[in-house]
């Protein structure tokens, strides 16, 4: 758990980081989109230095993060950036000896069928590698022991279920590897949604983790987690002169 955070329901809804990293130098893969950005509102992962501290204004939409940096204003997508942090944290976690776990007072009996058994078996040592605890139980059914910590608000049935969505829907597998593809499912599923409201408290732990992270200008998807509006890009727009 976070070490001195304001609050519990810090702690519940914005995980600590556990990397530990220091703010390294943007290397998102370039898309489509960074060449047709505006200079009015770019992606940070265009920007060719570290991520800057910022500071926290406040929410927009209940979906983006308003703050000031040197650059001018950055809104921060509240979804995209926990969904980079939780996978870097995952990740970091994995290459320790294992994800973080919170384990079910009695096993749940899941019952694969014929939609998501052949999932299961394919994807089972990626599943506990990413801190499910699972074990055959029958021809189609598995015993559920465990969930990955950063489902353990979330109802263990739903959560796997939806990890296995998120499988046979292909589009959020991405990584080098089933294991790095499978956390990047789980992160999107786990992050905190668009539309939730954040205490000014969470959103600047938010951003702080976000600056710590190794790739912190796009979402383990590609999605840009900021944009920016310059400074002279504002004073341009309110008829200011230098």
């Amino acid at each position: 758990m976070a070490p001195d955070d304001p609050s519990e329901e810090l702690r519940r809804r914005i995980p600590e980081d556990l990397t530990h990293h220091q703010p390294a130098s943007f290397d998102a893969p370039s898309s489509p989109q960074d060449h047709v950005a505006s200079e009015t509102n770019q992606p940070i992962n265009q920007i060719t230095h570290v991520l800057p501290m910022l500071r926290v204004v406040g929410q927009m939409g209940a979906t983006y993060i308003v703050a000031e940096g040197p650059e001018g204003m950055y809104l921060v997508d509240q979804h995209a950036a926990h969904e980079r942090i939780l996978f870097e944290q995952m990740l970091a976690q994995q290459a320790a000896g294992g994800v973080a776990q919170q384990a079910l007072l009695e096993p749940l009996a899941f019952e694969a069928g014929s939609s998501y058994g052949g999932l299961l078996a394919e994807y089972a040592e990626a599943l506990a590698a990413a801190g499910f605890g699972l074990e055959p139980f029958g021809s189609d059914t598995w015993l559920v022991r465990a969930v990955p910590a950063v489902y353990s608000r979330v109802d263990p049935r739903r959560a796997l279920e939806e990890t296995l969505e998120g499988i046979a829907d292909g589009r959020d597998l991405v990584g080098e590897s089933k294991e790095a593809a499978l956390v990047a499912v789980i992160c999107k599923r786990a992050a905190i949604k668009g539309g939730q409201v954040l205490s000014l408290d969470e959103m600047r732990q938010l951003v702080r983790q976000l600056e710590a992270c190794q790739s912190p200008g796009s979402c383990p998807h590609g999605r840009p987690t900021m944009l920016v509006l310059s400074r002279m890009q504002l004073e341009k727009e309110f008829g200011r002169r230098g």
